[in-house]
């Protein structure tokens, strides 16, 4: 099969040398912790609108528009909604790129760009984004909010995003380890299926095969670029899934895909499978029997954590440079009563 991936553990190594984790952020930073626990009460709480008169803020969403999850159409929707609470003067001027069309990305970026915005969310995941990223760091305007990422980049020094905001991918890929680790016996085998080649892939792909490294073994790894069909057809033209005791997927759209292939291969009961940020669809999937185990983000929190730093950003206080959320393990043992309970923590806007 020709999308097989060779794995070596200096190469993952090098990769997660080019971050700081949350811990090593703020052990360099001291001064962030107090910001962040101060922070995070903000986000969980109620809003507390805003007293003072302000100009109206711009604030442009580059998002990709290519994923079945609704992680970012829920982000846009508990971020505008809290701006609301907040009575944040604004504008929301939101768009939709494949995330793979770097070229595409480029030209919507400049788009935006020219209407002179005061706030910029964007992601980092491939090489490409980090090269029109460096460009508006250098340029310090518009204020930058990088969502999806907890992880502070070396090369960036002290000049780094006015926010990073998201879900450590790193915390969600233990929650998953620790499952994995209960339910089945050493030694079993899986495959990997990858997100794109970039940043993702590390933190949740990497990260757990460095995890497993002495007691699963890896059989195969594959890049599906975040395509379902690939996925999919990257497990039925698998020759060894009767050696496979799991399948590791990172992202929505490639458990969905799996799942599909086990299922038409009447093999869904002898292979596990997760998905990864625990949305709507992966949720029913659960519940219906063709997912196993998921990670599930607090969804809105991150749409809120967007909103509270432009609040504070307005009122000239400190913002932390990140803003992690929770997560919760949802399994097939999960009740309905569980899952509704956590629903209303996640989806709390965006429901």
């Amino acid at each position: 099969m020709r999308y097989l991936i060779l794995i070596f553990f200096c190469v993952l190594q090098l990769s997660a040398n080019a971050y700081w984790t949350i811990d090593e952020y703020v052990e360099k930073n001291p001064e962030q912790k107090y910001y962040m626990q101060h922070f995070n009460k903000m986000v969980q709480g109620n809003a507390v609108p805003l007293t003072q008169t302000h100009k109206k803020v711009k604030i442009a969403l580059l998002y990709p528009g290519n994923q079945i999850t609704d992680y970012w159409k829920r982000s846009q929707t508990s971020f505008e909604a809290r701006l609301q609470e907040l009575h944040v003067n604004y504008e929301v001027i939101p768009v939709f790129v494949d995330e793979n069309d770097v070229k595409t990305m480029q030209q919507k970026l400049k788009e935006l760009l020219a209407l002179k915005s005061d706030y910029l969310v964007f992601t980092l995941n491939i090489d490409g984004h980090k090269k029109l990223i460096s460009q508006l760091i250098t340029n310090k305007k518009p204020k930058l909010i990088l969502q999806n990422i907890t992880t502070p980049l070396k090369q960036w020094g002290d000049t780094q995003p006015f926010m990073y905001v998201g879900f450590d991918h790193v915390e969600g890929t233990k929650l998953l380890a620790k499952y994995y680790a209960k339910t089945l016996p050493k030694h079993s085998n899986y495959l990997m299926l990858y997100h794109n080649e970039g940043y993702i892939s590390q933190m949740r792909g990497d990260s757990f095969i460095h995890i497993f490294k002495d007691d699963y073994t890896l059989k195969g790894a594959y890049y599906t670029y975040v395509k379902k069909e690939l996925a999919k057809r990257i497990v039925k033209e698998y020759s060894g899934l009767d050696n496979i005791s799991f399948i590791y997927n990172c992202s929505t759209d490639i458990a969905v895909g799996a799942s599909e292939a086990l299922e038409e291969l009447g093999m869904k009961e002898k292979i596990m499978i997760n998905g990864w940020g625990g949305g709507s669809l992966e949720l029913q999937m659960i519940q219906e029997g063709k997912l196993d185990v998921t990670a599930m983000r607090m969804n809105d929190d991150n749409g809120v954590a967007m909103a509270e730093a432009i609040k504070l950003d307005i009122m000239n206080k400190s913002v932390p440079t990140i803003y992690s959320g929770q997560f919760e393990l949802v399994d097939k043992n999960s009740t309905k009563e569980e899952i509704e309970s956590f629903k209303q923590r996640a989806f709390r806007y965006s429901h």
